[in-house]
């Protein structure tokens, strides 16, 4: 891989764009293993200039604050990071935009794992992992889990299985898939960034574009796949017509000598999360591991942080941290996981998400108390008003400490708090981490009034 990337960037120059922790992993794997290119780098954050990893640089290489774009035509190649935007007719021609999963793709294809959907990639991947793990088979995780593909270069040989989770920023400008490929939704997601639902829908399908006729995908019964696309695809889903399908509680696998998994005792809990253990195990057919030895760990895999996660009981109050939680679809399963909510807390940064059918299902459900955060809650809030809902149910905060004092005044013996906000932590958060840990945190101090 290091000989292939110095082919591809020797003697360049080379503008690293974005400098948040993949920008940061692209510079120290330039700066330590190719020495004859020239390194730009521009974030729109203008604090990050003081960062100690490029003190050594001169000032005519760094470009940061508002117009951090200004010399990006003075660079033969751009590691764009995901989420940079770059605007139609920007670029002069000749521009390589590139990263580091689409050149990572471009080595390591035919022993990746790669996958994505709008939700589940996580969970997934790490099930992936650890069966994989389990089965004593040489293997390392990475991408959008948090990983940059660069820091595990030094890890990697001809037998290590690498899963890779790809969000669409990721997929976005790619131009070879993985060999093996997991798409397990598309749900409207990122609109302020893509636009449109069919460009973000594209971005994801890009998984499955560049794959060739030895290449295989898992893909939901859901997504319809176009024609040019399609190679060697097992559905999955409810219909039993597909290669592998859930009934009940039950997972069911194969045509001819069908496998059997009763998900009863699975620590990750929801029809949602039993798909994903349907997907990993598919995947893990084509590397070699049958679904039995996929089934003989699947009840040790625990949940990861932030996805229906059980805080604990304070006060009497049973607390969940479901902060994952961006899109009106994964509040909603959150909900029907859990059976009975009686405080729910949504809403945050709104990127003009569909909420009306989210409103239509809340008004359906035995939810006492309603606390609503930033411009999608106030949205939210109006739905539900506007359905008739008791407006003595309907509160909104502030902040995280202001919904804690509301829960305090209305939580009662064995009540059950879930955060499942079905938006962006964006406008009072760096993330979804942040937000759950913020949940967490005060939940864990928590007294009734």
């Amino acid at each position: 891989m290091i000989e292939f990337l110095k082919s591809t960037l020797g003697g360049k120059k080379v503008l690293i764009l974005g400098f948040g922790r993949e920008g940061k992993s692209s510079l120290n794997f330039l700066v330590n293993n190719i020495n004859d290119i020239e390194i730009g780098i521009a974030d729109s954050d203008p604090e990050l200039i003081n960062d100690p990893l490029i003190s050594g640089f001169d000032n005519s290489q760094l470009f940061f604050g508002d117009d951090y774009l200004r010399s990006i035509n003075e660079y033969e190649f751009v590691f764009k990071s995901p989420g940079v935007k770059l605007s139609s007719g920007m670029l002069d021609s000749g521009i390589e935009i590139s990263s580091q999963t689409s050149l990572f793709l471009d080595f390591y294809h035919k022993q990746t794992i790669g996958v994505s959907g709008t939700k589940g990639k996580s969970t997934t991947c790490s099930l992936i992992y650890f069966l994989l793990s389990k089965n004593h088979k040489k293997t390392v995780l990475l991408g959008n889990i948090g990983k940059p593909a660069f820091d595990f270069i030094d890890k990697i040989d001809q037998e290590t299985i690498i899963v890779y989770e790809l969000s669409a920023h990721q997929l976005e400008n790619i131009k070879t898939s993985p060999d093996i490929a997991v798409l397990l939704n598309i749900f409207p997601e990122h609109l302020d960034y893509f636009t449109s639902f069919e460009s973000y829908r594209n971005a994801k399908l890009n998984l499955l574009k560049y794959q060739n006729e030895n290449s295989y995908s898992i893909v939901s019964e859901d997504i319809e796949i176009e024609n040019g696309i399609e190679k060697n695809i097992q559905y999955f889903g409810y219909k039993e017509n597909n290669y592998a399908f859930l009934k009940d509680y039950t997972i069911i696998i194969g045509k001819e000598d069908p496998k059997v998994y009763n998900c009863i005792n699975l620590q990750i809990k929801g029809r949602h999360n039993m798909l994903n253990v349907m997907a990993a195990i598919l995947a893990l057919e084509f590397k070699g591991l049958s679904a039995e030895d996929s089934f003989k760990y699947l009840n040790e895999f625990e949940p990861l942080h932030h996805r229906l996660e059980f805080v604990g009981n304070f006060s009497g109050v049973n607390f969940y941290n479901d902060s994952i939680s961006t899109i009106p679809e994964s509040t909603i399963e959150a909900i029907k996981t859990i059976g009975k909510v009686d405080i729910l807390l949504l809403g945050g940064f709104d990127r003009g998400l569909e909420y009306g059918y989210l409103a239509k299902f809340l008004i359906n459900q035995q939810i006492k108390t309603f606390v609503f955060f930033g411009k999608a809650g106030k949205r939210i809030f109006g739905m539900l008003s506007g359905l008739g809902v008791d407006k003595n149910k309907l509160f909104m905060a502030s902040d995280m400490e202001g919904a804690f004092r509301i829960i305090s005044e209305n939580a009662f013996e064995n009540s059950i708090c879930l955060l499942s906000p079905a938006a962006s932590s964006y406008d009072q958060y760096k993330n979804f981490e942040h937000r759950g840990d913020a949940f967490k945190k005060l939940a864990s101090g928590f007294s009734r009034g």
